[in-house]
């Protein structure tokens, strides 16, 4: 059996947090058996690595995530580097194109491709071993692994079977419905509806057939990489599994959750509060998670999520789900306006956890003449932050000193340092905050 772990989202909708830089797998807000914070890509790993399924494993995943999966694993990992953002239909596809050119899967070996983004009770991961028999014995084109809902839910696509779904044994699928409303969601409960969760299983062969019927002939990893640019951006559900008619589902009656929400994460945080965190005693239901090194206080809430990063501060209900989204998108559309611009802006670049525990974020600031921005390292121990001037002049005030800084000036900030920059000009930097862990 060959897995295709998908880690290639950004996990927007739990910023600020959640980044592009440094998407939420990797956000180390979970803890092991041993106590040791771990995130969700190193917990999928290990359930992987403890039924030695690890070997025959490759991530899909961009680029800009490389260094940020192999710093966690800390180990060699397979990789599949898309060129761009395309969803998961070409990045499966790509993925499937390299396990045949690069080793040597057959057209009829089964692939089983997992998302790195839920969290599953162990025996959800013993059942993986089960969709390639599953799918050998229906005579199906995928197999699939469908969860019994808990409750009625709109954040989760459903699958309809053919008859009642029994736990542990597989069932055909008649139709799937994406992500219906509460109502409609608890008549599909009642049809014995499954929801599901994005782990599925087919053979390599008929994946690679899709490329022909697209109009692309080669089917090698590097022939496809050559025309990765004509694949439509779409899901693998909207592309494949919604429009195949020979679909059979394991039923999975334990707990599962997709982590895609402040909501559902929460839920399976072991601490309300994470970071320099302090709840009063009449909040209730109440998470916090602060990476700054100033305190957060939370008086007086109930059922609110509040978190804190270099990125920006969010407070929110747990239930407006859909309301953060939309407000997040307007956001985002607004914060990052054009090289040149008089607003004030920050953006990451580029985001590396490595081996050691040292972690490196590395931001492009923009200022307008005469704005500041304040610089402090004096608050965590081991951090270093280095300032590049790219373009414009400043004036810095750095512990009592005052200087002024040039397009290709450098200067370093270390334990107890601060300063406050201002721009004497339009100025552009590049600043880079080390962290040793």
């Amino acid at each position: 059996m060959n897995i295709i772990l998908l880690s290639g989202g950004t996990g927007t909708r739990l910023w600020p947090l959640s980044t592009k830089a440094k998407p939420k797998q990797f956000l180390r807000l979970f803890t092991d058996e041993t106590g040791q914070p771990v995130s969700m890509l190193q917990n999928v790993w290990h359930q992987l690595t403890r039924r030695g399924l690890q070997k025959n494993t490759v991530i899909a995943t961009s680029a800009a995530q490389r260094e940020l999966i192999i710093g966690q694993i800390w180990r060699q990992v397979d990789l599949v580097l898309e060129p761009d953002k395309r969803d998961t239909f070409p990045a499966i596809l790509l993925s499937v194109a390299y396990l045949v050119t690069h080793r040597g899967v057959s057209r009829e070996e089964p692939v089983v491709v997992l998302p790195v983004d839920s969290w599953a009770e162990d025996r959800f991961y013993d059942m993986l071993a089960q969709l390639p028999n599953v799918l050998e014995r229906s005579r199906a084109n995928l197999s699939l692994v469908g969860v019994k809902p808990r409750k009625p839910s709109d954040k989760y696509g459903y699958m309809i079977p053919e008859e009642a779904a029994v736990p542990g044994e597989a069932v055909a699928i008649r139709r799937f419905h994406e992500k219906p409303s509460l109502e409609e969601s608890a008549r599909l409960i009642e049809q014995g509806a499954l929801w599901n969760c994005g782990v599925f299983c087919f053979r390599a062969g008929y994946l690679l057939d899709m490329l022909q019927q697209m109009g692309i002939t080669g089917k090698t990893y590097e022939e496809l990489l050559l025309s990765y640019d004509r694949l439509d951006p779409r899901s693998f559900d909207y592309a494949v599994t919604e429009r195949e008619s020979r679909v059979t589902a394991l039923a999975y009656d334990g707990r599962w959750k997709d982590l895609g929400t402040w909501c559902a994460l929460t839920e399976e945080m072991k601490h309300p509060g994470s970071g320099p965190v302090f709840i009063s005693e009449g909040s209730r239901n109440v998470h916090a998670v602060n990476e700054l090194d100033i305190p957060a206080v939370v008086v007086g809430l109930s059922d609110v999520v509040v978190a804190a990063s270099r990125e920006g501060i969010l407070v929110t209900r747990k239930d407006a789900g859909a309301e953060l989204k939309e407000t997040l998108r307007k956001m985002i559309g607004k914060e990052l306006p054009q090289d040149g611009s008089s607003e004030r802006w920050s953006r990451p670049l580029d985001s590396a956890v490595f081996a050691d525990g040292i972690e490196v974020e590395t931001r492009r600031i923009h200022l307008s003449k005469g704005q500041e921005t304040s610089i402090d390292a004096s608050g965590a121990y081991g951090r270093k932050v280095t300032w590049m001037i790219l373009h414009g002049s400043a004036c810095v005030h750095k512990n009592g000193e005052t200087f002024t800084a040039e397009a290709g000036n450098t200067f370093l900030l270390e334990q107890r340092d601060q300063a406050v920059v201002r721009a004497l000009e339009p100025l552009d930097a590049i600043e880079i905050t080390t962290d040793i862990r």
